[in-house]
């Protein structure tokens, strides 16, 4: 079991499997998240990595833990809960920014949602920016990054720096240097928000694409 946590986890299968499990359209699915039909279709056939905020999103209009859509099992989080992630143990998966390793991922619902990016060397900019209802708290474990959030000029952060924001703002980071960066990244979900972004959308069309990273 530990060695399949190690690998990348297919978002496009798990999502497909969940949605026929439950007997959804693509165009139901679209209704009760948000998310294009072309967005999620190109995310089943593995033809775009999606966004954290494509993620949020999705998890919320299904009712789901974020990391349900990995098909990871978990229990809520309740008084007493506990869980130990060992390194190099947590759930991993690809979004345009890098690669996220979940924390914690045992617990579902949690208030917090911790995970180590890996953020690739390489780009001047980001190839796609992310917003998702809530904070986020970013801390630098090695290398540099330049950190880059609207309405603010780009800043570099080094290790040992940190960044605390609206989440809710476009934002987004490239590592520099000559290795790959290591990041800490804590976020905690505006639910509510979320849902009535969802509900806004809903209103319209939802047949453009939605930000995600061509393979």
């Amino acid at each position: 079991m530990a060695a399949d946590r190690h690998e990348r986890n297919n978002i496009g299968r798990a999502l497909q499997r969940l949605r026929k499990n439950n007997d959804l359209t693509l165009a139901a699915v679209s209704a009760k998240t948000g998310v294009a039909i072309s967005t999620l279709s190109k995310i089943e056939n593995n033809q775009s990595s999606p966004n954290f905020d494509v993620l949020t999103r999705l998890a919320d209009g299904l009712g789901l833990d974020l990391l349900a859509l990995l098909g990871e099992s978990f229990y809520t989080f309740a008084h007493g809960a506990r869980t130990v992630t060992r390194a190099n143990e947590g759930v991993r998966y690809e979004t345009p920014l890098g690669t996220y390793e979940a924390l914690s991922s045992e617990i579902a619902m949690k208030a917090l949602q911790p995970a180590v990016v890996r953020v690739p060397v390489g780009r001047s900019e980001p190839v796609a920016m992310s917003s998702h209802a809530g904070e986020e708290l970013i801390y630098i474990l090695r290398g540099s990054v330049r950190f880059f959030m609207e309405p603010y000029s780009p800043t570099v952060l080094e290790q040992g720096d940190s960044v605390h924001f609206d989440s809710f703002m476009q934002h987004g980071f490239v590592a520099l240097g000559d290795e790959d960066a290591l990041i800490l990244s804590v976020s905690v979900f505006d639910r509510e928000r979320t849902r009535k972004m969802m509900e806004d959308s809903s209103a319209e069309p939802a047949n453009e694409d939605d930000g995600g990273e061509e393979d």
